[in-house]
């Protein structure tokens, strides 16, 4: 009896620890729930901010695009600009030429007449030059004493026996030309060699 006695005593006590282990169970359980919900939407906020970057990469690759067509068009349009105005320059002073030409075929040039032909020369390089000009191209000449292989180039030399006057600039024979300050053809001058007693140069260019 007393057997019978202690085992219904110890039912609640094992009941007890049923429902404990249930309730432990049902709480991992929920915790896993948990956490898996809180990863689906960590995942769901992040494909969102995913798609959100995609369209914006895409407004700004479009806007991109469309400042490089624009500056494109800008640039072909300014370079037909100035194309079209060297053409027409160039094509005033063909005309002028040919004025000229065709006056001194009806009446040849005399003695008289020479000096206007050689100022009608002139002013055809006078010409070109300012229309060079008007693009950023100008003419320049040195003026220094000593020859200088960066901007001049020599076309001439005169002999001298004076090792003094060596490379020195004799005189400038053509201007060079410059654009935005690099040199698109050096200077022409002449330069004075020194020959030695034995008649040869001391240098040579």
């Amino acid at each position: 009896m007393m057997q019978e006695e202690d085992n219904e005593e110890q039912e609640p006590e094992d009941e007890f620890e049923v429902s404990l282990e249930f309730n432990e169970k049902n709480g991992s359980e929920k915790s896993l729930m948990a956490a898996v919900d809180d990863l689906r939407a960590q995942m769901r906020s992040l494909a969102g901010e995913f798609e959100t970057k995609l369209k914006y990469d895409e407004h700004k690759n479009r806007i991109i695009d469309g400042l490089h067509q624009e500056l494109q068009e800008y640039r072909e349009g300014l370079i037909k600009k100035h194309f079209h105005s060297m053409i027409t320059d160039a094509i005033k002073i063909i005309d002028d030429i040919r004025k000229f030409k065709a006056h001194y075929e009806d009446d040849p040039p005399s003695e008289e007449t020479l000096p206007s032909l050689l100022g009608f020369l002139e002013d055809i390089a006078s010409d070109i030059e300012d229309l060079f000009s008007w693009q950023g191209v100008t003419p320049f000449t040195c003026n220094t004493e000593h020859f200088d292989n960066a901007r001049q180039r020599v076309v001439k030399k005169v002999e001298t026996h004076d090792p003094e006057m060596d490379k020195k600039v004799a005189g400038s024979l053509r201007p060079g030309y410059e654009w935005e300050g690099k040199v698109l053809r050096p200077e022409m001058v002449a330069v004075y060699v020194y020959i030695n007693a034995t008649g040869k140069e001391g240098n040579t260019y």
